[in-house]
Order: C-alpha cells, then sequence, then structure tokens
C-alpha cells in the first residue's frame, strides 16, 4: 500500500543481508557464542535464524538476565564475528553498481542498522559504500531498535532536504520501521527470512538491485503524471 506519493528522492537501507551477505557469518558466530555460555542446549538452524535481527543484547538475554554475562556474550560474538567476517561475507550481486547509478543521479542513501558502529564500518568500508552514503544510523546512535521508527528518522535528520523515502530490508523489523515510520518500504527476495517478511506486506518487493532503480523510476514517473 502506498503511504504517500511524493518522489523517491531518499533511500534507506538494512546492512546485513540486505547489501552483505553475511547471514552464514552471523549464524557462525551465534553457534559458537551459544556453544560456549549453553554448552547443554543445542539450536536448530531455524532457531539460530530466528535470532537474526534483533541486538545482541537481546539476543543473548535467553542465556541469562546477568547483564555482565551478556555484555561476556556479546564480546565473545564479536571476537569470532571479527576472525571470521572476511572468510565469510560478500556483497549481494549489482549492489554497488545500483548505489553508485542513485548516487550519480542525485539520491540521498543510507544505512539503518542494529550493528554498532565498530562492528558495521568494516563491511561499509571493505566494498567502498561509505562513498556514496548521506546518513547512517548505527545501534549506538539511538535509544530505541527497529522495529521502532527512531533509527529511520535519526538517519533523515541527516539529509538537509527529502521527500519521498524507502526503506529496504530483509526482515520485518525493516518493514515495520519504515511502515511506523510512515515511509515506503521494500523487501528483497534474497531473504533469508524470506516468506516471513513477505507476508509482512511491504510495498514494494525486489529481485535484484538493478529492479530496485527501474522501481524506483517507474513510481516517480506515476506520482509526476
Amino acid at each position: 500500500m502506498v503511504i504517500k506519493l511524493r518522489k523517491i528522492d531518499t533511500v534507506l537501507f538494512d546492512l546485513d543481508g540486505t547489501l552483505v551477505n553475511s547471514n552464514e557469518l552471523i549464524l557462525k558466530s551465534f553457534e559458537e557464542t551459544l556453544k560456549k555460555y549453553m554448552p547443554n542446549r543445542q539450536f536448530s538452524r531455524i532457531e539460530l535464524i530466528d535470532m537474526i535481527g534483533p541486538p545482541l543484547k537481546e539476543t543473548f538475554s535467553i542465556a541469562t538476565t546477568d547483564p555482565k554475562v551478556i555484555q561476556e556474550m556479546i564480546d565473545y560474538y564479536r571476537e569470532v564475528y571479527v576472525r571470521l567476517e572476511f572468510d565469510y561475507i560478500e556483497i549481494y550481486p549489482n549492489t554497488l553498481m545500483m548505489l553508485e547509478e542513485l548516487h550519480s543521479r542525485g539520491f540521498n542513501l543510507g544505512i539503518v542498522t542494529t550493528k554498532f558502529k565498530v562492528s558495521a564500518m568494516p563491511s561499509i568500508e571493505r566494498y567502498g559504500m561509505d562513498r556514496y552514503l548521506t546518513a547512517n544510523c548505527f545501534l549506538d546512535d539511538i535509544k530505541e531498535h527497529k522495529p521502532h521508527p527512531e533509527p529511520i528518522f535519526y538517519a533523515l535528520k541527516q539529509i538537509p532536504f527529502y521527500e519521498g523515502v524507502v526503506m529496504v530490508g530483509d526482515n520485518t523489523s525493516d518493514i515495520m520501521a519504515g511502515r511506523n515510520a510512515s515511509i515506503l518500504t521494500c523487501g528483497v527476495e534474497w531473504s533469508i527470512k524470506r516468506d516471513l517478511i513477505k507476508s509482512s506486506k511491504p510495498d514494494f518487493w525486489i529481485h535484484d538491485f538493478l529492479e530496485l532503480i527501474q522501481l524506483i523510476d517507474k513510481y516517480n514517473e506515476e506520482v509526476s503524471s
């Protein structure tokens, strides 16, 4: 459902599972961390997949309510993640081509992630995505995380002028955050939670990032006519 008939000039993206394929890295990091801190419990792949999306503090509360132990788990998770990061992570096809094209046309582009900045920037910088970005929102920037709209509002405050905005993501929290911020939303076919995110009924759905450019062009033509 189209919320506001304004030409799209701003695109916000989730990072993990949307711009970069870090799913296996995240699952491996979860697996090693939970094996260390919850050795008597086995987690299925489906259970691990369900953990993708929320901040680590929320995820690891399944093990304990002790904030010190949760922080230990977060620190250990990050150690595993950093150690394995560039063996597992890769950028999705046509991501850079899409960012370069939209940037060259003057679009505002931003990343809204539930990662802390120190964890998110290596992937962003490794693939040179930072040169296209107008705005970012990391977990350490805000009090509330997606699906709350605060991260989106935080990112938009960094943009001097914008009209129509679309949030692109691979998780229901991305879609709900966009909806709660009264902006357009777009789901991605390559989501590891494809059926779940599709059931949240984003405004748009893409199978490839080049399709996003075509979709925006078509939408803006319809709005202008």
